[in-house]
């Protein structure tokens, strides 16, 4: 084990940063953790909403059986016990023709599921299926419509709504190595790996809150407040950077991993190439006095032919999800939650209740566009500099940018420094 002697300094503290942070610790090393806001957690946060007078998260998220790296992260900060398993099924609701279904996959090595009618997605094929295997050969350059016609009804009712959830990209865009990725660790690997999870106390009170109290137990330093303005590099280290109202001067058992985002590493680092497109998700809560089910009672719906792509049931409160929502970022924000709650209230079965109480939050940057063009972009962890290391789930994680591509950067990125000082 590296000598406690060794010191690392990590800039951000989202998810990379806090999952950096505890491997670290685990590996011995003392650590220091800063971030520019008052809080941590980054885009996977909760806060207490004054308006609906509860506790809501900036944006809703999937946990799925497969996402090893987030579970490994839940085990050693001890809040594996705070996931709940949701029905083994993804439930949809078709706004314009009416129709809701369930895919429930069965087993991958004998995929007999698929030969059931009502196991498939309304409307599609057998043969429609036999893409699933092939997406995991794609290349870097490859689009999703490489290998999926953009004009069949599973392309409207199964990928465009999987690459808007996972990919933040428009499905006749979006990167089909990177979806190949994440089927391969989920749906392909069988019901177990695909099996949906959610955080019924919130994202902090899951994946941020018990971190934090493992790494301050660990006598890790926690800044808030603490943004990063500049740093100096020579040769082949990075030797001081200014936080906040302070320089940090970097010995030789120093070591820094700066979990930010891109646009900020390319003005502290203009060598560095990052991605250089992001795409906004849009999120909507609606507070209501009583609890209304979901079709199914399902914890979750997708949505086709709506605004509204997914919609999430926390008690009395039901969100909704827009991702690449490019195009609704201008308009007008009570016209906009107006026709997400008409769009809410028929799924729920109760096209005439008023809209209620809400809060609309708009996530500008919330990932990058993830295309096979700004997939070559994505950095490595390991830089130039022997002792600089990036984080974050825009970097060359293999992965797309969701919590999963997160956690495995700052795991990575602590790896990477870890065997270093071996």
């Amino acid at each position: 084990m590296p000598s406690s002697d060794h010191h690392v300094h990590i800039m951000g503290a989202g998810m990379a940063g806090l999952s950096a942070a505890v491997r670290c610790v685990e590996g011995g090393l003392r650590v220091s953790l800063y971030d520019s806001a008052r809080q941590a957690g980054g885009r996977c946060r909760s806060f207490h909403d004054p308006m609906l007078d509860r506790i809501i998260d900036n944006g809703n998220h999937l946990l799925l059986g497969g996402n090893a790296c987030v579970f490994d992260y839940l085990d050693t900060i001890g809040a594996s016990r705070l996931v709940t398993a949701a029905p083994d099924h993804f439930p949809f609701i078709d706004l314009k023709s009416g129709e809701n279904w369930s895919l429930r996959p069965g087993s991958a090595k004998l995929p007999l599921w698929l030969f059931l009618p009502g196991r498939r997605i309304p409307g599609t094929r057998i043969s429609d299926y036999l893409v699933l295997k092939k997406l995991s050969s794609a290349q870097d350059q490859d689009a999703l419509t490489d290998y999926i016609d953009p004009t069949s009804i599973i392309f409207e009712r199964f990928w465009d709504p999987l690459c808007a959830a996972v990919l933040n990209t428009d499905a006749h865009e979006g990167s089909a190595k990177l979806i190949g990725r994440m089927l391969d660790m989920t749906l392909l690997k069988g019901p177990p790996f695909a099996r949906p999870f959610i955080t019924p106390l919130g994202l902090s009170a899951t994946l941020v809150d018990p971190a934090l109290a493992y790494l301050r137990q660990s006598q890790v330093h926690v800044e808030f407040g603490a943004r990063v303005t500049s740093l100096s590099l020579r040769e082949n280290r990075a030797t001081h950077l200014d936080v906040g109202h302070k320089t940090i001067e970097l010995s030789s058992m120093d070591h820094l991993i700066l979990c930010l985002p891109p646009n900020q590493i390319q003005s502290l680092i203009p060598q560095v190439q990052v991605p250089t497109l992001t795409r906004p998700i849009l999120n909507v809560h609606f507070g209501l006095d009583e609890e209304y089910r979901l079709p199914r009672n399902a914890a979750f719906i997708g949505v086709i032919n709506g605004i509204s792509q997914w919609i999430f049931r926390r008690g009395t409160t039901l969100s909704v999800t827009v991702s690449r929502a490019d195009a609704l970022m201008e308009k007008d924000t009570d016209e906009l939650s107006d026709q997400i709650w008409q769009e809410v209230a028929f799924a729920i079965g109760r096209p005439n209740i008023p809209r209620p109480p809400h809060r609309l939050i708009k996530e500008k940057r919330a990932t990058i566009c993830q295309t096979p063009a700004q997939l070559a972009l994505r950095p490595d962890s390991v830089t130039r500099w022997k002792n600089l290391y990036l984080a974050g789930d825009w970097t060359n994680t293999g992965l797309p940018a969701t919590i999963e591509g997160a956690v495995k950067s700052g795991q990575v990125a602590a790896k990477n420094l870890l065997n270093s000082l071996t």
